[in-house]
């Protein structure tokens, strides 16, 4: 594959033959360029979508060259009639498709991701091309990997708008280039609004904490320790309840106060103080099946804004969250139980 993003010609000629593998053999669709126009000005396109029976579709296509989350919302406000339109670029990541499904704007790029939507005659074609882009920015690129990435978005997430960069930074400890930076890229992914002086007005944190788990890999942003604790979970949350040494709880049993998730099967404790959490839980080296994570955490967020529950200390519902979401089995679909509850009762967190 070239390592030059297509131009605008190649574009439409690719997302057209893409297009054509997609829909069933008696239908067609090409793009169609209007007459010429004055010199400078370019040229409207359109799809148009012939079914079986002949009674086409037209939908306006819109170019570009590349396509963020937000300037996809930006796009949308343009747009004569977002449900008869279609976006096409090169490459389209996950959260622009996303952004352009929720406000009905069909899209394609190059690669094969496609989500078109035709309400008369019904047509709806949805496939999956790459997960990322062939021909990525030569910037680096910015993650939310990182414990000072990770502290800045449980502050963004975790304090009620509206807020400045200042302002929250000196409420939460953190850095206000690295909070700044965070917030830009949120608000690059559409997860985020700002007003005209730059304070945060509008956060979508399940949104936030869903792009967190993307690059917050738990294993690998944290030392895990594997352990069995041989008389089961209950004696260690009886011992857990009793303990004087900083822990919180994450993961499952973290949840369950406030979501009626499974029965956890295993324990995870964020704690600095590993040799004395297996002492104190007489827990010992699992050689397999392990019930019991003892972990030390990527920053000291994880013990901020926690809550006790039932004596128990757990970690703030944005972590555990996050937790779930980066975990094994059936831990992400937890996770995502604890945000559908998170968002029901959202003034009580």
């Amino acid at each position: 594959m070239s390592k030059a993003r297509p131009s605008e010609t190649t574009t439409l000629r690719a997302v057209e033959g893409v297009l054509a593998e997609q829909l069933p053999s008696a239908w067609t669709a090409r793009l169609v360029r209007a007459p010429g126009r004055p010199s400078g000005r370019r040229r409207d396109v359109t799809l148009r979508v012939e079914p079986w029976d002949g009674v086409a579709r037209e939908l306006t296509v819109v170019v570009k060259a590349t396509l963020t989350p937000l300037a996809a919302v930006q796009l949308v406000d343009t747009l004569d009639d977002p449900a008869e339109s279609v976006a096409v670029a090169p490459y389209l990541g996950e959260r622009t498709r996303a952004v352009l499904a929720d406000r009905g704007v069909s899209s394609i790029d190059t690669t094969g991701n496609v989500w078109l939507q035709v309400v008369d005659p019904p047509v709806f074609v949805s496939a999956r091309g790459a997960d990322r882009d062939p021909w990525p920015d030569t910037q680096p690129l910015k993650t939310l990997r990182g414990r000072s990435a990770g502290r800045a978005v449980r502050a963004i997430v975790d304090f009620r708008p509206p807020y400045g960069v200042r302002e929250l930074a000196g409420r939460a400890d953190v850095s206000p280039a690295t909070l700044a930076r965070v917030i830009e890229l949120l608000e690059r992914e559409a997860l985020l609004t700002r007003d005209a002086r730059g304070r945060v007005i509008e956060v979508d944190w399940a949104g936030c904490i869903r792009r967190w788990s993307e690059d917050h890999t738990f294993t690998k942003s944290n030392v895990v320790t594997e352990l069995l604790a041989p008389r089961g979970l209950d004696d260690v949350v009886a011992k857990l309840k009793k303990a004087k040494w900083p822990y919180a709880l994450t993961g499952s049993l973290a949840a369950q106060p406030r979501s009626p998730i499974a029965p956890a099967g295993k324990a995870t404790v964020y704690t600095d103080h590993v040799d004395t959490a297996m002492r104190f839980l007489d827990a010992h080296d699992a050689d397999a099946d392990a019930n019991l994570f003892i972990v030390e955490p990527f920053d000291r967020v994880v013990f901020e804004r926690t809550d006790t529950v039932d004596d128990l200390r757990i970690v703030a519902p944005s972590q555990a969250a996050c937790d779930l979401l980066t975990g094994s089995g059936r831990m992400p679909s937890e996770g995502e139980e604890l945000l559908d509850l998170m968002r029901l009762n959202e003034r009580s967190w």
